[in-house]
């Protein structure tokens, strides 16, 4: 499961990589350059003249290794190539930083889906398919080039094409980028914005379409992530382009609102738009692709984007790591969802929580959960739609809210990991963990337990408010999970993680729960991950933003089979990796399984 550098039957040539957010030259004096045996006869290893942070020859460095072993803050790698990525790369971003070799192969009235680990180069790839970067062919001291450059310069044979045509702006790119930060400082309302960017007479629709009636007349800094995110594509799919870019549309939408995706993304494929979608839930980028490319490497040291492949073949091949036209397998070990969380009695287990009826209304919405309870060591996931009280019912667990009628009877300490998580916070990764869990982050258990595997040891000396949105939620749960609780309350878990990171952090939670004896109740919306993490399920149903209302807690099976009723649609397993995948509507399997009452076929 593990993002592994790339393994090949052949020879690879190994080069240095210098994390620049990790070296802290001020902290180690520079030892990597002290160490370095070829200093005494030329310059290898020396500190930058302006960052003072570190810089190794390329050419000069014999990959030998010491340097990273020295290394205090492990700033530094050495990074095998594999031998075949003989082309210079499409874009560098300095002597010992990232680089990535090759781009997507977009066509016209399709929907290309593009899958990869965080770090990776997708928002790079965006980013040059949307003029916003001009590649550099690997010449990372350049500046200021222009298409004319990549025109005569880069061996791009097949993206020539589409770089000529984004010169003579014969092409028009509608670009959804995955941070939304520039709309924060808009003082227009979102009906303002929406009107000013409309280019098609389209945008009526699009509310219609996304449910944006409820905040029109709010500002973009007072939206909720899911509101932000449903604004951002629908500005996007307003533009008249002929080429759309949609880096992450699915952090924050729940599984209805992501399957809307695919009806809009396929509506444009009609009209003979390209389409080209980054999206780390797999469920979902198997039901909104026409075409899948894949892309591997070395996180934040290279990576390469794969031949054009089949939807299942696509996914598979990136799961399973081994890319068969290419000859490349980037993974010891491929991920598997074979061996997924099996039902269990509950009769016999002391509880933990038990709450009544619970009442709670607001100015426009009213939430009634019926009574429940969750038992010691269980893993509770909650699953529905957005605005239908399931974040509301957690606060009130945590007692950040108190329900108008009814009691829940918490006996336990808890610890809780919000929906909206924030950099608002002065210091570093090591002093928000110690502050949050009360605890010291150099305990052996907890390194082994949660630091390494979350891969957030090597963050603790940086500052929280520079932290990419990956790395802040992973070191949230990270600080959620070492405190001191016997509940443990974690709302959306995956957002914005890749697919190895959402495994990953499902497992670690299961493991904090077996651990510490302890209870997890987690909102969910990656029906996949849901799958992985919950021993039970509890449904929240409704109207979103009028009313809601809870079934549950209830078997995994039967909580599934409900839901996914409720949305008309029908899961199967594919027998290669064990993954979730939707069957098309009226085809002989979702008939079948509709008729069975099997909407979520367990069976491969």
């Amino acid at each position: 499961m593990s993002k592994s550098t790339p393994s090949k039957r052949s020879t690879k040539t190994r080069i240095p990589i210098v994390n620049l957010d990790r070296c802290q030259p001020a902290t180690c004096g520079h030892a990597c350059v002290k160490i370095c045996p070829l200093n005494k006869k030329s310059k290898v290893v020396y500190p930058d003249n302006v960052t003072k942070k570190a810089r190794i020859s390329t050419k000069k460095c014999i990959a030998c290794g010491i340097c990273v072993n020295i290394c205090p803050t492990h700033a530094i790698s050495m990074v095998g190539l594999p031998i075949e990525l003989k082309e210079e790369p499409v874009h560098q971003f300095g002597e010992n930083s990232f680089r990535l070799y090759s781009l997507p192969f977009l066509v016209k009235g399709k929907v290309t889906g593009l899958i990869g680990a965080n770090g990776i180069g997708k928002t790079t790839v965006m980013e040059i398919l949307s003029g916003k970067l001009v590649p550099n062919g690997g010449n990372y001291q350049l500046k200021d080039l222009n298409m004319e450059y990549v025109l005569s310069n880069l061996q791009l044979s097949v993206q020539k094409a589409y770089f000529r045509s984004l010169k003579n702006k014969r092409v028009k790119i509608s670009y959804k980028e995955q941070v939304l930060s520039k709309y924060l400082e808009e003082e227009n309302t979102i009906r303002e914005i929406l009107e000013r960017e409309d280019e098609l007479g389209r945008v009526k629709k699009l509310i219609r379409e996304l449910q944006l009636e409820s905040f029109l007349d709010r500002k973009f800094m007072h939206l909720s992530g899911g509101e932000r995110q449903r604004f951002a594509i629908a500005v996007a799919l307003s533009k008249d382009a002929n080429v759309y870019l949609i880096d992450e549309p699915g952090n924050f939408l729940d599984i209805k609102q992501r399957l809307k995706l695919a009806s809009l993304f396929h509506n444009l494929t009609k009209q003979d738009k390209t389409v080209l979608v980054v999206e780390h839930d797999i469920t979902i980028l198997d039901y909104l692709s026409d075409q899948i490319q894949a892309l591997w490497g070395t996180p934040h040291a290279f990576g390469v984007v794969s031949g054009v492949k089949g939807v299942k073949g696509g996914i598979n091949a990136y799961l399973t790591g081994h890319l068969k036209e290419e000859n490349i397998t980037f993974r010891s070990k491929g991920i598997s969802f074979l061996r997924v969380v099996k039902e269990r009695k509950w009769d016999t287990i002391p509880i933990l929580v038990k709450f009544t009826t619970l009442w709670k209304k607001f100015d426009k919405f009213r939430l009634k959960v019926s009574p429940g309870q969750v038992h010691k060591g269980e893993t509770l996931v909650i699953i529905g739609e957005n605005g239908i009280g399931k974040t509301t019912f957690v606060k009130m667990l945590a007692g950040v809210l108190t329900p108008d009628r009814g009691s829940a009877d918490v006996m336990a300490t808890v610890s809780y990991k919000p929906q909206f998580i924030t950099r608002d916070y002065e210091g570093t990764v090591n002093e928000f963990i110690t502050n949050f869990s009360g605890r010291y982050t150099g305990e052996q258990t907890l390194k082994q337990t949660f630091y390494q595997p979350l891969g957030i040891e090597h963050l603790f000396d940086k500052q929280v408010n520079d932290l990419s949105g990956g790395e802040l939620q992973r070191v949230y749960i990270g600080a959620c999970l070492t405190k001191r609780a016997d509940l443990y309350l974690i709302d959306e878990p995956a957002a914005f993680l890749d697919v190895e990171e959402r495994i990953k952090v499902a497992r670690i939670i299961r493991n904090a729960a077996s651990l510490y004896n302890a209870s997890v109740i987690a909102i969910e919306h990656d029906m996949q991950i849901a799958d992985i993490l919950g021993d039970r399920i509890m449904l929240f149903l409704g109207e979103p933003g009028e009313k809601g209302y809870t079934v549950g807690p209830i078997g995994k099976r039967d909580g599934m089979n409900q839901f996914l009723k409720t949305l008309s649609i029908t899961f199967r397993r594919d027998a290669e990796t064990g993954r979730a995948r939707i069957n098309k509507g009226d085809s002989r399997l979702d008939r079948e399984q509709r008729e069975s009452g099997e909407f979520f076929f367990e069976r491969n």
